[in-house]
């Protein structure tokens, strides 16, 4: 296998939580995507970050000091997660968002939301590491986590341990 066949090979077996992330470009204009990068960065400061191709078409809302909304999915939002996966006009077309924490585009049903400000942008060649310092937020740990792996969405079993 070539490092790329093993890289791919290796990570479709790593089960990731599937986030949505969204923004405002300058004019107003939600923006958003899915990822499923998203992960702990420190917990004091507390911080995350997640990555984005920097050819995207929300990259450009992608900068220091602005602010997002990081989304957690909930089991039953697989359409949601598509929908933010595929084509970016119709991103928040007939969506459940409204403007919420920050002001910023916030779906209902998730398992968490987040308000973060982006404190560093790494481009990294075509990409872009992204750090975001958490500001808020609400959990709701009684939904269930969406999770992606083998190229499939997943929930997760009963815990095997404590």
């Amino acid at each position: 296998m070539t490092p790329q066949d093993v890289f791919l090979a290796s990570f479709s077996l790593h089960p990731a939580g599937v986030a949505v992330i969204t923004g405002l470009r300058d004019d107003g204009t939600p923006v958003g995507f899915t990822a499923t990068s998203l992960a702990s960065f420190s917990s004091n400061p507390p911080r995350a970050s997640f990555n984005i191709a920097q050819h995207a078409s929300s990259f450009d809302a992608i900068e220091v000091g602005r602010k997002l909304l990081l989304h957690l999915l909930a089991s039953d939002q697989i359409d949601l997660s598509r929908t933010m996966a595929g084509d970016s006009r119709e991103r928040f077309a007939g969506t459940n968002w409204k403007a919420g924490l920050g002001g910023l585009p916030q779906f209902a049903g998730v398992r968490a939301e987040l308000l973060a400000t982006i404190v560093a942008v790494t481009p990294v060649g075509e990409n872009a590491a992204v750090v975001v310092e958490i500001e808020g937020g609400k959990t709701h740990p009684d939904r269930p986590p969406l999770v992606y792996v083998e190229r499939r969405y997943h929930v997760v079993g009963d815990a095997i341990s404590d």
